[in-house]
């Protein structure tokens, strides 16, 4: 159960063999890989292929955020991938969001491949209110601009939203309940997550707090011995679960 909860960002990465080695390594305790945007430029669908056929689930972390009609085509090639969950800009708005959601399901009856989860990536774990407020000139905190791309995200029949676990308990009470949370900014119970994220958690208050899926990397990719970082996280998840 807990390593189903867990995501393993496959980042930093130069060397396709590396990115198996990693896969192979770890899978006993990720039940998931991230798959972002410098890992699919440099190494394309192939990457899918392998995570797929270590037994893993795939998160293809692309966050689209185009017209319409370029997302719809994005998102009819992921579900073609047979990820099981890829994420969309919320702030792209509703037209682009339902456009994704009409593009997977094109490909499901296209390719006979299931319907993979489509989620909104709300407020970046790298902005605070004050980049929000005076770089972005956003108003507001970010807790209220995350309900809202959250509550949009809902409103055009997606499955759930990227936040940051620090927001999770201001927002799970206004949306439904089978929504799916994925939370990136988790630093290990004994590792730190990386430097360029503001607001982290731990793994096991993430969860108490609603967080479905929790995307970890260099908490574990970073750690001298990798394979007993992940076990300590699967403990610390285990303690809520």
């Amino acid at each position: 159960m807990a390593r189903s909860k867990v995501c393993l960002a496959l980042d930093n990465f130069h060397h396709f063999h590396e990115v198996r080695s990693c896969i192979e390594e770890l899978s006993p305790v990720a039940g998931m890989f991230k798959i972002g945007k410098e890992l699919f430029t440099r190494f394309g669908p192939q990457v899918v292929e392998v995570v797929r056929k270590s037994g893993a689930e795939v998160f293809l972390d692309l966050k689209y955020h185009d017209i319409p009609n370029t997302v719809k085509k994005a998102a009819c090639a992921a579900t073609e991938l047979g990820v099981f969950v890829f994420d969309v800009h919320a702030s792209g708005g509703l037209a682009m969001m339902r456009a994704a959601l009409e593009g997977s399901l094109e490909a499901v009856d296209a390719y006979d491949v299931r319907l993979p989860r489509i989620i909104g990536v709300t407020i970046l774990t790298s902005i605070d209110r004050q980049v929000l407020n005076h770089e972005i000139r956003i108003p507001g905190s970010v807790e209220e601009q995350v309900l809202h791309l959250a509550s949009l995200t809902k409103e055009s029949g997606l499955h759930g939203i990227v936040c940051s676990a620090a927001d999770l308990s201001a927002i799970t009470a206004e949306l439904p309940a089978d929504f799916l949370y994925v939370t990136p900014g988790i630093k290990g119970p004994n590792t730190a997550a990386g430097s360029d994220q503001k607001r982290v958690f731990s793994p096991r208050n993430a969860v108490q707090d609603g967080a479905s899926i929790l995307v970890i990397g260099r908490a574990i990719t970073a750690a001298a011995d990798r394979l007993q970082a992940g076990k300590d996280l699967l403990e610390d998840i285990a303690q809520v679960l």
